[in-house]
Formats: C-alpha cells, structure tokens, sequence
C-alpha cells in the first residue's frame, strides 16, 4: 500500500472496506441459511466471483427471501429450471412488475433493479421483443 494517503483518503478507504466487508458478511450468512432451510451443502454450491448463484445468478439474500419452490419438491434449488423461472419471476413481481405490463420504461426500470447495467436491461428487453413475435 501507499504510505503517501492523506488522513481522509485513508479514512474513505478504512470505510469503503468496512462496507465491502459488512455486505460480504450479510451474503455469506445468508448462503448459509439458504442452504441450511434446503438441504444443500454451502461448499457445494457454485457461484460468481460476487456470490451470485443458480441459473438466474442470484445474490444469496435475494436468493433467501425471493426464492420459490416451483417444483413443489420442498426446496428452492437456483438451480433447477422450474425453481430458477418462479423465483425471478417472483423477483422482478418484488420489484414492479404488473401483469402484461406493456409500459416500457416500468420495464427497464424493473429489469434495472435486478442488474444496474443499461447494455443488459437493454438485452433483455430485446431477447423477450424477439422471444415474443
């Protein structure tokens, strides 16, 4: 590390690490609890360098409170097709989503809080135009 960091850089550093440590602290719990509810070894389940895991790349809380057991076999397992479907689906119903919502800038701002990325909300939206004719 630099020696030459001025008091308050190396007070925003000392937070912004503080931070970092605190959300990583509240998703490894909650990979824990995910996995202990369902059955699943935390060892075993892959994830993203940031944690995410299943098909839909779920962050752990999210994973925790929003997913659905949509096969009815009694767990939330990311990553099977049925689980992975009813649990985005039940995520973006979380975050806005209405129905046949046909109003396109809801739709971004919806698809937006799932991944903070204009390239991939603008993806997504394209995918379903061309997966909907």
């Amino acid at each position: 590390p630099r020696a030459d960091y001025d008091e308050a850089e190396r007070l925003f550093f000392m937070q912004k690490a503080r931070e970092k440590g605190d959300w990583a602290y509240k998703e490894l719990r909650a990979l824990i609890l995910h996995t202990q509810d369902n059955g699943q070894d935390p060892f075993g389940v892959p994830g993203s360098i940031y944690g995410a895991i299943g098909i839909c790349q779920f962050m752990p809380s999210n994973a925790l409170s929003l997913g659905v057991d949509g096969d009815g076999d009694g767990a939330v397992n990311l990553f099977t097709l049925p689980d992975a479907i009813m649990s985005i689906g039940n995520y973006l119903r979380h975050h806005g989503w209405k129905g046949d919502m046909t109003n396109r800038a809801r739709q971004r701002e919806v698809v937006y809080a799932y991944n903070h990325s204009n390239t991939y909300v603008n993806t997504v939206l394209a995918v379903a135009d061309a997966v909907g004719e």
